[in-house]
């Protein structure tokens, strides 16, 4: 019977040559992005630097006047600033609240500050329009209520009219 042979510490295959190539390769590539991060690193510096630099000459400097505005931008400023100061959220509010089941309200058109609004929307029948209207002219928030135009069309095959109405608000505010 031959010796049993026991090799509790094997020695190691010595390294391939792929082994060392691989090994080659990623050293250059770890000194390449080491390279690459040491000059970003620079410029950002520099960049700070120079932001630095420049608000540091912009406390310096003594700040000048705002410039005066033309008369006709500041008129115009307050024409658009009237326009808006209207109180649209009642006037929305009394919309939302006013609103009947078979008329869709498609869009809101303000005439600039004179308080004059046109309602798009559509209904299923002429008797619906006429009721919307009539709800619109019993309003606090109106003060004048017109049909100003209707006609019928066919959408998807149903017939429905689609109308305007113009309408003058301001009764409540």
């Amino acid at each position: 019977m031959p010796p049993l042979r026991m090799d509790f510490l094997r020695r190691r295959p010595p390294a391939s040559l792929l082994g060392w190539t691989l090994m080659v390769v990623g050293l250059v590539g770890l000194v390449l992005a080491a390279l690459d991060y040491a000059q970003a690193r620079e410029e950002l510096q520099s960049t700070l630097d120079r932001a630095e630099r420049q608000a540091r000459s912009a406390k310096a400097r003594p700040r000048s006047a705002a410039p005066a505005l033309a008369p006709a931008l500041v008129s115009a400023n307050a024409r658009v600033s009237a326009a808006v100061a209207h109180p649209w959220g009642k006037l929305l509010k009394e919309l939302e609240r006013l609103a009947e089941p078979g008329v869709a309200l498609l869009g809101f058109e303000a005439q600039g500050n004179t308080r004059q609004l046109r309602i798009t929307g559509e209904a299923k029948t002429m008797a619906e329009v006429i009721a919307y209207v009539d709800t619109l002219r019993l309003s606090p928030v109106s003060s004048s209520v017109v049909l100003g135009s209707h006609e019928v069309i066919t959408q998807d095959g149903v017939q429905v009219i689609r109308f305007s109405v113009d309408m003058a608000w301001g009764g409540a505010s």
